[in-house]
């Protein structure tokens, strides 16, 4: 089986090659998610300089919230709509979900994350960076990475997330 993934992502640098090779870093170094092989698409590559950055990165952040409210409904259809029942919650895919759902608010990367936001460690852009950037456009970029995952595996997705590991 093979599943491809693509996430944009906040960087810094001068030019693609930096901003690109800070995501490539990134995404090396992850403790969470482990992809077979990444690449940077150029062609889908902004720098803040550009008049359609501001659009990108929103339509990142908005991809991410609605990640968070299809994993919130999720939720909801197992029956969980207050907090109190999270103390009644048995392990498993609710659970799951659940944890999923910490990710995206707590900033820690993972397959579902859409846009990360890699100065800050974050799903979203603070005001202080949306200024820093708009004070210096030249430094930042969004860069689009393809990410391959493989696995031989007939319920690979499954196997694949890093915490079911």
């Amino acid at each position: 089986m093979r599943l491809e993934i693509s996430h944009s992502f906040l960087a810094r640098g001068a030019d693609l090659a930096a901003a690109g090779g800070h995501a490539l870093g990134f995404l090396e170094k992850s403790n969470l998610v482990h992809y077979h092989a990444v690449r940077v698409i150029e062609a889908d590559c902004c720098p803040a300089t550009e008049p359609k950055f501001w659009a990108l990165l929103e339509e990142g952040e908005a991809a991410n919230r609605r990640a968070l409210a299809a994993l919130l409904a999720e939720l909801q259809e197992a029956g969980v709509d207050s907090l109190d029942q999270l103390l009644r919650l048995d392990q498993g895919l609710e659970s799951k979900v659940l944890h999923t759902i910490a990710h995206l608010l707590d900033g820690f990367f993972g397959i579902d994350s859409e846009f990360y936001n890699l100065p800050e460690d974050a799903h979203w852009l603070s005001a202080a960076l949306r200024a820093e950037i708009k004070a210096a456009p030249g430094e930042f970029w969004l860069v689009r990475v393809a990410a391959t995952l493989t696995a031989l595996e007939r319920n690979a997705v499954v196997a694949l997330r890093s915490f079911e590991k």
